[in-house]
């Protein structure tokens, strides 16, 4: 039997430095057209961590979860750490999760990462862990936790589509859940666009991740049982707004029902995108369903429905 699981509790942290991809531009030396796409695509501002690590706004994140939600330390059953970046994790033999159940008192928690899905690996690991669920009856806390930070800053660059921005989010799974709670999800992989934003920007791929959105939407709506017009919102990753309005429009979808307001605000904060509009959405409508989506290099993509 799947369990009922819900997001009741969700946080996030940004660094205070912000700064213009203009300024970006300049810095690193870019064309003039390659800023005038980044904006093209929807993008103004992004988050410096200027210094702090990835294990630091992480721990910032979960300190703000843990004092929101009024949850102890030793009610988390389990903890799962999300990352885009090889950069984000804590030097060998060291384990980045086991630092924050060190920190934090997590005494009853098993921790582990999950990263194989880059920036869909938040939503990818909503699979791993509601398999947990299913297989360990007594469990009723997880908390998935992600972060990244990029050290260097030539390196942001999403081709046309975006800039990366480093962040953090934490959030707690839990059965039987009152609010956000899990209708659906599905991913989607292929070996297309292996090479990452290392390749050369390929209409081809833009098309095939265009299709396996559309599809992989239209697949996690039919598992719920609904339909595309029952869907309140669509809080999206960060990257190419306008191809994100040529989705919705193929999909007969008012472009207002995509949560937009954070792609010129924060950028594409990997992992953490889809979480962080899930705690700054104010227009979600208790009892209608709304839809996570994530989209990671090398041809992932992950979908979840819930409800609110």
């Amino acid at each position: 039997m799947i369990p009922d699981l819900g997001i009741p509790h969700v946080a996030f942290h940004l660094p205070q430095r912000v700064d213009d991809v203009r300024d970006w531009g300049k810095r690193t030396r870019q064309k003039t057209a390659t800023v005038q796409n980044l904006e093209r695509a929807g993008m103004r501002y992004y988050r410096n961590a200027n210094g702090q690590t990835a294990i630091g706004l992480a721990a910032s994140a979960i300190q703000r979860l843990l004092l929101a939600s009024g949850i102890a330390p030793r009610e988390v059953d389990c903890i799962v750490y999300v990352h885009t970046l090889q950069g984000s994790v804590a030097p060998p033999p060291q384990s980045l999760p086991g630092l924050l159940c060190d920190r934090f008192g997590f005494t009853n928690a098993e921790a582990f990462s999950f990263a194989q899905q880059h920036c869909a690996s938040a939503l990818g690991a909503l699979r791993v862990i509601r398999a947990m669920f299913i297989a360990r009856p007594h469990m009723k806390r997880v908390l998935l936790v992600g972060a990244d930070v990029m050290p260097l800053d030539s390196e942001r660059l999403m081709e046309a589509e975006g800039i990366l921005g480093d962040g953090a989010f934490a959030a707690f799974i839990e059965r039987d859940a009152a609010v956000n709670r899990l209708l659906a999800i599905a991913t989607h992989a292929s070996g297309h666009g292996w090479q990452g934003v290392l390749a050369n920007n390929d209409p081809r791929l833009a098309a095939q991740y265009f299709l396996a959105a559309r599809s992989l939407i239209a697949q996690t709506i039919r598992q719920a049982h609904c339909t595309l017009n029952d869907i309140e919102h669509i809080l999206p990753h960060h990257l190419d707004l306008p191809a994100w309005h040529r989705l919705l429009d193929s999909l007969q979808l008012p472009r207002e029902r995509l949560f937009a307001e954070n792609f010129a605000r924060i950028g594409h904060v990997t992992v953490s995108d889809a979480f962080i509009n899930l705690a700054d959405c104010d227009g979600l409508v208790p009892g209608r369903p709304f839809l996570l989506f994530a989209r990671g290099v090398g041809g992932f993509s992950a979908a979840a429905l819930l409800v609110r």
